[in-house]
């Protein structure tokens, strides 16, 4: 019982619940595969969503030691001795996991695990970047995480348009949300040196940089999805990508002279909007597709 009892107060630092919002984009490219859903598929999405995407949010808490606001956390608590020996534990026992879904989910998982350690580790801290944590968001968790969700599911097929539209809107829509997982923790960033989007560009400034992303990725993504599914889809695809956009304008307006605490709470409700909507487009899309 003591191992535990010592894992315990690490536990919340892995913020289980955050890490839906990046399911949508793992489930769309597995739905775009065009394969059906198995038990290797099922080991793959575990092993992202269940071990690696919560090991790297508790690797990234225990260098930032944050003690404002954090995606998924208002009031973060004091990030506990054994943090980050917990968070490569657990991004190895999901290793395992990943190698049920087989030898390429498995080289992809590999390939994750390095972009987001290279993402907070001092060594190399992406983070600190605005235009590297960009594109570690942009194309770690959006190309990358829509790629695994296709090869869990079948062979990459590179001669399939929707494999490249399928990574690129997925880029694009993670990097247009990711200015509002910044902007209410923008002092501690500076603090720590972490020259973020946010705060070069100021929050209002980063929002609509959000919201430019979102324009393009709505776009590259309305196109598939009616290549795919048919214009009505692609009506509704767009609609919600313009709600999130109207959205993201409106917190940039609020967050003008606004305390970052009180952006906190509507910027998580953008996040938790977009990953509802998109689930419930693609629960949509499977029934349809029986």
């Amino acid at each position: 019982m003591a191992p535990f009892r010592r894992a315990a107060p690490c536990l919340v630092h892995l913020r289980l619940p955050f890490q839906l919002t990046l399911a949508p984009i793992f489930l769309w490219g597995a739905l775009l595969s065009g394969a059906r859903w198995d038990d290797g598929t099922t080991a793959a999405f575990v092993a992202l969503h269940l071990f690696l995407y919560p090991a790297a949010t508790a690797f990234n808490s225990a260098y930032d030691d944050d003690e404002g606001p954090v995606s998924g956390l208002e009031r973060p608590p004091a990030v506990p001795r054994g943090l980050l020996g917990f968070a490569v534990f657990l991004a190895a026992a999901g290793a395992v996991a990943a190698s049920f879904a087989g030898t390429a989910f498995l080289l992809v998982y590999a390939l994750i695990v390095v972009w987001t350690a290279a993402y907070s580790h001092p060594a190399a801290r992406w983070k600190a970047s605005p235009w590297k944590s960009a594109a570690a968001i942009g194309l770690g968790q959006g190309a990358l995480g829509f790629a695994a969700g296709w090869i869990a599911a079948a062979p990459l097929d590179r001669g399939d348009e929707a494999l490249l539209a399928g990574m690129a809107g997925a880029a694009l829509t993670a990097l247009g949300l990711y200015p509002a997982t910044q902007v209410f923790q923008r002092e501690e960033d500076r603090a720590r040196g972490d020259r973020t989007l946010a705060v070069v560009l100021g929050p209002a400034g980063a929002l609509r940089f959000g919201a430019a992303c979102l324009a393009a990725g709505g776009a590259v993504t309305a196109w598939l999805v009616e290549r795919r599914f048919g214009p009505p889809d692609a009506f509704l695809i767009g609609l919600g990508y313009c709600a999130l956009i109207v959205a993201l304008e409106r917190l940039a307006r609020r967050a003008a002279g606004a305390e970052e605490i009180r952006l906190y709470r509507p910027a998580m409700r953008i996040t938790r909007c977009a990953t509802a909507g998109f689930l419930l487009f693609l629960a949509l899309q499977a029934v349809a597709g029986g």
